[in-house]
């Protein structure tokens, strides 16, 4: 019984694990303004709740050694899934911050918690993300996916394919592509803006084109952004569906 129970617990860590690196690594359980201990106890919750489901018959033949390094690679493949998890979250940062500093917000960059500059539309959309993400079932979907990958790749299964190489540079291709989109109105509106001020200081050299343009670029932006505000938020809800769809894409590329 106490080695069943021993074998258990070691279990138990592995599992922690990878979950502890997915909650270090996912952008809205990582902000640095949230005490580690609570992203440690979402860990340890979470592990509670897998652990009993994998099937208790994992041999540790190799000694302490072999168990250390496992629990060395499934946190290190917890970071891996929480960044490509994370992924949809840093597109709608990198869409704000385009938008941002095409209005004119880079001229007003806040210090994020993370240190990393950003503009307030960065902030803003991410932050609006996370709500999304916790308010609707996107969380239910990426809670059921890391329990799967526990199925899909069994605890010290891992192994660094081309393939999921290649999957990720896709992903990140994808997120860069995704931030694009969700910014091309409002970069539209105000190349649109900026050619027009071209052409009237043209035919007018008196205006200020700069006092002008300033308050005119973020007035039509933030006009063109509240009456698309439905249709972003459904494209944003769509996008969060995705978290639990690449995160199980990368489980099965690494198996």
């Amino acid at each position: 019984m106490p080695e069943a129970l021993a074998e258990l617990y070691l279990l138990y860590l592995l599992v922690w694990a990878r979950l502890l690196g997915f909650t270090l690594a996912f952008p809205p359980l990582a902000l640095p303004g949230l005490p580690v201990l609570w992203r440690l106890g979402v860990a340890m919750s979470l592990s509670l709740f897998v652990t009993p489901l994998l099937p208790p018959d994992r041999p540790f033949s190799g000694g302490a050694w072999e168990w250390a390094l496992t629990w060395a690679g499934e946190f290190t493949l917890g970071l891996g899934m929480g960044f490509v998890a994370g992924l949809v979250f840093q597109a709608l940062r990198v869409a704000g911050q385009l938008m941002g500093l095409q209005m004119g917000f880079g001229m007003a960059e806040l210090l994020t918690l993370g240190g990393v500059p950003e503009t307030m539309l960065a902030e803003f959309f991410f932050l609006l993300g996370t709500v999304l993400f916790f308010t609707t079932d996107a969380y239910q979907y990426l809670i059921e996916a890391l329990v799967r990958s526990y199925e899909v790749l069994p605890l010290g299964g891992a192994a660094v394919k081309g393939g999921a190489i290649w999957l990720t540079v896709k992903l990140v291709g994808g997120m860069l592509a995704t931030a694009l989109q969700l910014a091309a109105p409002v970069l539209a509106v105000t190349v649109l803006i900026d050619a027009s001020l071209g052409l009237l200081v043209r035919m007018v050299p008196q205006i200020n084109v700069f006092m002008l343009g300033f308050p005119l670029k973020i007035g039509a932006s933030l006009l063109l952004l509240g009456l698309l505000a439905t249709t972003l938020g459904t494209v944003i809800g769509r996008l969060l569906q995705e978290v639990a769809h690449n995160l199980l894409l990368l489980t099965r590329g690494l198996s």
